[in-house]
């Protein structure tokens, strides 16, 4: 008797600053992130300047990193340019800074090295930090959620 098949999950179309992006949040194992996510479209080993080997798995334009290769290492950054992952507000990918700045509380809008952004939490070490980069005609091109290192 052949079991039915099952559909992979989709990616949350939805992000929680500070918490979540694609249903993946700070600190989910792999096996969390694929039951959160599906199946992703790349797994890859690479090497990132501040903690040596990271798994990187992408789920289209949804790319999760891991610190470290093993089953049990953990994710340190979620990052997406999809238009579809929305605020609880509907701001996101594509938004302007203004509708970003009326959806937060405590947001810091900055120019750095001539690259606008915005975000939320403390760039400390072991701190989470939402952040917006924001295009030169001022809209969200690329949502960040990430630990920082230092």
């Amino acid at each position: 008797m052949a079991l039915p098949a099952v559909a992979a999950p989709e990616v949350a179309k939805r992000f929680v600053p500070q918490q979540s992006v694609g249903g993946v949040k700070i600190g989910m194992i792999a096996s969390q992130v694929l039951a959160a996510a599906g199946k992703p479209t790349s797994n890859k080993i690479t090497a990132h300047p501040l903690v040596g080997k990271t798994r990187e798995m992408k789920f289209g334009l949804l790319t999760v990193t891991f610190r470290g290769t093993a089953k049990s290492a953990t994710v340190f950054n979620v990052t997406t340019t999809s238009k579809k992952e929305r605020s609880g507000a509907g701001v996101g990918v594509g938004s302007s800074e203004k509708q970003l700045a009326a959806s937060l509380v405590g947001e810091t809008c900055v120019t750095d090295l001539g690259h606008r952004h915005c975000y939320l939490g403390k760039w400390k070490k072991s701190f989470v930090v939402t952040d917006f980069s924001i295009s030169e005609r001022g809209r969200i091109t690329q949502i960040t959620l990430s630990v920082v290192f230092g």
